[in-house]
């Protein structure tokens, strides 16, 4: 399609216009206060009920849960009734998407024996929120990492609002850019996880390790990943990408190889656009799998 000097203006006058709109509106948290209100009430019912029976409440349809591998949360949950202890958690960190249709939050849990003050184990967790056709938020992937004792209290709740300039993209496009992002991200993994990361990290990086503290943002990062040098490969089992084209996931089984020695184990990535239209990796999680676990 050929267009005249004045048709070129008129586009580049409108595409500005739209942008400019955009750095207008302001960042709206709602969205992610939400998620992060709801995530407490899930805690507060796991307390009451017991993990399952919130679980089964609070998962969507095929919702993903690890057990250790990725399987149907509501199922899985639907069928433990031997849960040792009572699980309490705290959002600290809670984002969503542009269109307010995706999500996630971030804490720390606490597993303690039924309703007596001792701890049995620390941690971490991740869970990805999808609203569903009804309005509500529920579940669409729940997972979790294991750490020392805490010797700090928890910080307090963090929103991070979506930038307003990073959904202004056709869908399409930002699906492509997505795309590109994560082929090269895997083709720098295969060649070294700790540089691949580090190249594509946001600079508000999450990295989740098992039996080890976050590391949360890119100086911590590095300082984690620095001697991680192994050769990964992924597998997805599943991704969804915003609306807005603003927050993706992806979740499935990795392996890692250095030098003889290979590892299997389960990962979640989650991804963010910013205000240029660039994905960045906000979410790194890998998980070792036991060697009897099959991915």
């Amino acid at each position: 399609m050929n267009l005249s000097v004045t048709q070129k203006l008129f586009l580049a006058g409108t595409i500005c216009a739209i942008s400019l709109e955009a750095l207008a509106q302001p960042a709206d948290p709602s969205a992610a206060r939400e998620i992060a209100k709801i995530d407490g009430e899930y805690s507060n019912l796991s307390v009451a009920k017991g993990m399952p029976a919130a679980s089964v409440e609070y998962f969507a349809e095929h919702g993903v849960a690890f057990a250790p591998g990725p399987v149907d949360g509501k199922k899985y949950w639907a069928g433990r009734t031997n849960f040792p202890g009572t699980l309490i958690w705290q959002p600290i960190f809670a984002f969503a998407a542009g269109a307010a249709d995706l999500g996630y939050t971030t804490g720390i849990w606490e597993l303690r024996k039924g309703n007596e003050p001792l701890s049995l184990a620390f941690g971490n967790y991740l869970t990805v929120w999808a609203k569903q056709r009804n309005g509500q938020w529920k579940i669409a992937l729940d997972v979790g990492t294991e750490n020392p004792q805490p010797s700090e209290p928890p910080p307090s709740l963090q929103l991070l609002p979506p930038d307003v300039t990073a959904g202004t993209q056709p869908q399409e496009n930002s699906r492509r850019s997505l795309q590109k992002a994560e082929r090269q991200f895997a083709e720098a993994a295969h060649a070294g996880i700790g540089k691949a990361i580090l190249d594509y990290a946001s600079d508000d990086i999450r990295v989740y390790r098992e039996k080890s503290f976050p590391a949360v943002g890119l100086v911590a990062a590095k300082l984690m990943l620095n001697s991680e040098h192994g050769n990964v490969t992924f597998e997805s089992g599943g991704s969804k990408m915003s609306r807005s084209g603003d927050l993706s996931y992806s979740y499935g089984n990795y392996s890692k190889e250095h030098g003889d020695v290979v590892e299997h184990g389960i990962y979640l990535m989650i991804w963010r656009a910013d205000m240029n239209g660039d994905w960045k990796l906000a979410v790194n999680l890998q998980k070792k799998l036991p060697p009897t676990a099959k991915p």
